[in-house]
């Protein structure tokens, strides 16, 4: 069964053990010993843990004592009877006012005119006949139990089996301590959930209050002037003076506190709406006092207001319409700043004393209050139009004069533009004059090369093809010298004479006046005259 938890006590960043001996019935999920000494209650575990294992139990120790008996001694049949009872049930008949209960399935014979049928019952379902009270829950869940002397107990996670001949057992409640439902959920004012509360009440008496406390978030219970601060999980407070108080989440939290008037040194009211970060650090502390953080911080709040405005002007209040300024000045974030600055200082004192750690202090907004303050806020809000227009006039006007500024620099950009576009043109005219000129120069230069070095090589040709024909000459002129028939001299005579008539134009008319001399000489020049002649008469015809 699970060990009875000692809650808690908190105080700052470090926790506690509660006094030992302090009876608070808080988190107490056992049987209480004077329960158990009772003679037929059976608690599910060990040797008795199912219900049927704890019915013989309590069947064995009555027929112990001589006490009747619990189970019936009736033997189930398989094809005959009238009263059926399956596997996970059991049968109930009442005998003299005391409970007899049929464990085994099957069918049962009711020949007894004493013994009245009740039927059959679930065993998993609490069962309250004739003084025998039986009941068990699974994980997560609980039973809530009176027993014949009005005493509560709880048993989680377990059950119990318990036949009272004088008083009664009674399961009030089967709870899931898991699950308390949305209607027991307690949330903030923005929705979100703190924890859930789930109060048992038998006879208009609130006899169990079950808690279930989320995550990073603690509960806060009262006894007398004592308080407990009860850690995430579920709990369970049983004694009756024992009071639960406040649920709180160790988080960071932000509010909106709107302070009552605050007078400056001029005695104008002064209406802030201010946002606060803050955190719980001593729940106990604070739940000592107030029942919540933000109520514990409107009265330092407000302190801290009338002390820091108290010191300050209306203007400094008013230069802006809004925090941060409407219109730039540089006299309205220094001042802002020292002020929340040292409000921060003095709430965070202050609060620190109630369990609460103030991390940010934010003014929202401000007003002024009443027809002074309304006249105020006129006379404000027309010097803020005034201030407003007269910038927009000088921004306008630095607006326009930038833009004249702005054509006249494009004005000399695109000047300096033309003019570099002249020089590069210019530039680029000269380099192209100056390369034709050396292309031209250079050009010349190699014709000059060329028809000097062609002049030199056809000198040289010359002075070659003449050696050569002088050569050519001396041969001939020694061959021709060597002839020694005279024949052959007059034919050799005969070709020169050839030759210098084909040297002449083709139409010399050549008119020889030496004498033939017949032969075969004087037949080749003939025939050389004869086609010359032949040649004459074809272009006249």
């Amino acid at each position: 069964m699970p060990a009875k938890v000692d809650p808690v006590l908190v105080r700052g960043p470090t926790t506690t053990n509660i006094l030992a001996g302090l009876n608070t019935g808080t988190d107490d999920w056992t049987v209480p010993d004077n329960v158990k000494k009772h003679p037929y209650f059976v608690e599910l575990g060990g040797d008795t843990s199912t219900m049927m294992s704890a019915l013989e139990e309590i069947d064995r120790r009555m027929r112990a004592n001589h006490d009747h008996h619990l189970i019936t001694c009736k033997k189930p049949h398989t094809i005959f009877g009238d009263k059926q009872v399956q596997a996970g049930f059991v049968g109930l008949f009442k005998y003299k006012g005391r409970p007899i209960v049929a464990t085994q399935p099957g069918l049962y014979w009711n020949w007894s005119l004493s013994h009245h049928w009740l039927g059959t019952k679930d065993v998993t379902e609490p069962i309250d006949v004739a003084g025998l009270t039986m009941a068990q829950v699974g994980q997560s869940s609980a039973l809530v139990v009176e027993d014949p002397e009005n005493r509560i107990f709880v048993i989680k996670n377990g059950g119990f089996a318990v036949y009272a001949p004088n008083g009664r057992f009674r399961v009030l409640a089967v709870v899931d301590t898991l699950d308390l439902g949305k209607t027991c959920a307690i949330t903030e004012s923005d929705g979100r959930v703190l924890g859930w509360l789930k109060d048992i009440h038998h006879n208009n008496v609130r006899v169990a209050t079950f808690l279930n406390v989320p995550a990073n978030n603690i509960a806060v219970v009262q006894k007398g002037n004592t308080m407990l601060a009860l850690p995430a999980g579920q709990h369970v407070l049983l004694n009756m003076g024992t009071t639960f108080r406040q649920f709180y989440t160790l988080g960071e939290r932000q509010a909106m506190i709107k302070t009552q008037p605050a007078y400056t040194l001029e005695g104008v009211p002064v209406l802030l709406t201010l946002n606060l970060r803050y955190r719980v650090v001593d729940p106990i502390l604070l739940t000592a006092s107030y029942d919540s953080a933000i109520q514990a911080l409107k009265n330092p709040a407000q302190i801290a207001v009338n002390g820091v405005v108290s010191r300050l002007s209306y203007q400094q209040f008013m230069r802006a319409r809004r925090v941060g300024g409407d219109v730039p000045d540089i006299d309205i974030v220094p001042w802002l700043d020292a002020f929340k600055a040292e409000c921060l200082e003095d709430l965070a004192a202050h609060a620190l004393t109630y369990g609460v750690e103030v991390l940010a202090f934010d003014v929202m907004d401000r007003a002024l209050e009443g027809s002074l303050g309304e006249d105020l806020e006129r006379q404000a809000e027309q010097v803020l139009r005034n201030q407003i227009e007269a910038t927009q006039v000088e921004i306008q006007n630095r607006i326009r004069t930038e833009t004249q500024r702005g054509h006249l620099e494009i004005s000399r950009v695109k000047a300096d533009q033309t003019k570099t576009e002249a020089d590069a043109s210019y530039y680029a005219s000269t380099r192209t004059a100056d390369a034709e000129y050396y292309e031209n120069l250079k050009r010349a230069e190699a014709a000059a090369a060329a028809a000097q070095l062609q002049a030199e090589q056809e000198a040289k040709n010359i002075l070659v093809l003449a050696e050569a024909r002088q050569k050519e000459i001396e041969v001939v002129s020694r061959a021709y010298a060597a002839v020694s028939s005279e024949h052959a001299k007059l034919i050799q005579l005969e070709e020169l004479e050839i030759e210098k008539r084909k040297a002449l134009p083709q139409k010399t008319i050549y008119f020889g006046g030496a004498e033939s001399q017949g032969g075969a000489a004087s037949m080749v020049s003939g025939g050389l005259a004869f086609g010359l002649g032949q040649g004459l008469n074809t272009e006249k015809h």
